[in-house]
């Protein structure tokens, strides 16, 4: 499971371009192929003829007649392992021939080994680059180091429909060429990071779903006096995971963000503005202080929070609202009331609800790297996995076998549906062992499998978040010149970092919030306005 780009250059994250210019395409459609030697530069001294032409038809009904191997290198989750040959990989082998060697990396430390890579040159041959890892990769992708899709358009049909259907993605490219094949929404489920609780608890307590944040600091508070050895919210991944979401909510912003409600929509460094941001941790200090938040909030990992609320140990989050269904189901093993329950986004301190949901799609890249030996089979693929039989490859796995078509739709077959159904998560059980979906390797991603699996709570709260007119996908960071990223790097360095550093301190008490405004000032000082006039500028010349 993204949008997580460069130079005139979307920045959506600092990380971003620089863990994602690794794709070193290494088709070998053959012996005498792959036997070629490099030249000095690394690239191959004969653009070896691809087995079928890779412009034109392969004589087999396959992509390529010859096999070719494509080493792709991407995020290894605990949610979701990744499996080297599931079905789907093998799939992909028997429509286009080509072997796809993934080299899964562990999610935790995965950008770290990117800049690593990129850093010594030693890239494979694809590579993910996260959406929030993009900004720093802009140079290496002008410096050569990653194939321009956009310098093969009678080799990516498929592609170019889906650019011509978003024209968001042009946010991506750098000085006008786009370095990479984006993670697409083909089919998509609305949801989002949004309030859960216990529904079982408030009913025994006989308390009232909150709609303010004001009354879930009084819910969380009769949690707490029922249950003390518990805490009631509790976050995973630390601030760079959730404060962005939840500033958003309690009505500012974290760190640089797009704010529909200030002047019409503009560009903020959430915390330079103290009378907006000082509230939120100030909320959160709150609830830390009378341990209502859990004060491992900072360090938990996906793995102990998904822990804490699979065992009663935290009984609201604020957070992707799917896992409540995980949740629930392992929560009703011993208790069988349990259930968490998504509630209506609620209103903040200054009387607005609003709320972010996951964005149709998820902007991280897979890039082919410039070494490739055949860059125009490597292209030629991955604008396959856009087609209609790509889709259904990387996201369904096996007509026959793991789906079927009913009236044009991929219907998942009941027998697979039944051996994942007894699983802790049988979506993400289901996915790993196909090798499909977001968090395997796919860039046009059908969400079908997601709603065939999950309970009918899924759709229901879909359907909830219908009622409330608050919700925001954020855009995607508008493209920067050169001269901007440079800027943008120092500043974010001085300013970011500085913010890094502080936030968790504020929250525990550790710092005063007395001193919050003139700590906002000191952001000021080191470039958090300069920072917003380079992305206001820059969205404003996209306008015109």
């Amino acid at each position: 499971m993204a949008n997580k780009k460069k130079q005139v250059i979307s920045i959506v994250s600092s990380f971003a371009l620089t863990s994602a210019a690794l794709l070193g395409c290494s088709s070998t459609p053959s012996a005498s192929q792959t036997d070629k030697k490099p030249d000095a530069a690394g690239q191959q001294a004969a653009a070896p003829k691809p087995a079928d032409g890779a412009a034109g038809a392969a004589k087999s009904g396959k992509l390529f007649d010859s096999p070719m191997t494509l080493k792709v290198m991407l995020p290894d989750g605990a949610s979701q392992p990744i499996v080297a040959d599931s079905p789907a990989i093998k799939e992909i082998f028997n429509k286009t021939n080509m072997k796809i060697e993934l080299q899964p990396t562990p999610d935790t430390n995965y950008s770290e080994k990117l800049q690593t890579m990129l850093a010594t040159n030693n890239i494979p041959d694809v590579v993910r680059i996260p959406k929030n890892n993009l900004l720093d990769a802009s140079p290496m992708a002008k410096a050569g180091m990653f194939l321009a899709v956009t310098d093969y358009p009678d080799l990516t049909p498929n592609f170019k429909k889906v650019m011509d259907q978003n024209p968001e993605i042009k946010k991506l490219m750098v000085d006008g060429k786009l370095y990479g094949f984006p993670v697409m929404g083909k089919w998509k489920v609305r949801y989002g990071q949004l309030p859960l609780i216990r529904e079982d608890i408030m009913k025994k307590l006989n308390l009232q779903a909150p709609t303010s944040f004001d009354e879930l600091y009084q819910v969380l508070k009769k949690f707490k006096e029922a249950y003390p050895d518990t805490y009631p919210l509790t976050f995973r991944n630390g601030i760079a995971n959730f404060l962005p979401y939840m500033a958003f909510t309690l009505g500012s912003g974290y760190p640089t963000y797009f704010d529909p409600d200030v002047e019409g929509g503009k560009y903020q460094y959430g915390p330079a503005h103290a009378a907006d941001f000082k509230p939120v941790l100030a909320y959160l200090n709150k609830l830390y202080s009378e341990k209502l938040l859990d004060p491992d909030y900072a360090v938990n990992t996906q793995q102990t929070w998904q822990e804490k609320l699979s065992s009663g140990k935290s009984l609201f989050y604020y957070d992707n609202n799917t896992y409540a269904l995980t949740f629930t189901k392992a929560l009703q093993a011993k208790e069988p009331q349990a259930k968490f329950e998504q509630i209506r986004i609620m209103k903040n301190s200054k009387g607005q609800t609003r709320n972010y949901e996951y964005p149709k799609d998820w902007w991280h890249l897979y890039s082919i790297s410039s070494k490739v030996k055949d860059p125009k089979a490597a292209i030629k693929f991955m604008d396959w996995m856009y087609s209609d039989e790509g889709v259904l490859a990387t996201n369904l796995g096996i007509e026959g076998e793991h789906y079927k078509m009913e009236g044009g739709n991929p219907v998942v077959l009941d027998s697979v549906l039944k051996t994942y159904l007894d699983k802790k998560d049988p979506f993400h059980a289901m996915q790993s062992a196909l090798g499909t979906g977001l968090l395997a390797f796919a860039t046009y991603v059908d969400e079908r499998p997601l709603v065939a699996i999950s309970p009918p709570e899924l759709d229901k709260w879909s359907k909830l978040m219908d009622q409330d007119k608050g919700y925001f996908q954020n855009p995607l960071d508008p493209p920067f010149t050169k001269e901007e990223m440079d800027k943008l790097k120092q500043l974010k360095t001085q300013v970011d970092t500085s913010v890094q550093q502080e936030m968790d301190k504020f929250i525990m008490g550790t710092r005063p919030l007395s001193e919050y405004d003139d700590y906002a000032k000191q952001l000021v000082s080191k470039g958090a306005l300069d920072i917003e006039k380079i992305y206001n500028d820059a969205n404003a010349r996209l306008k015109k």
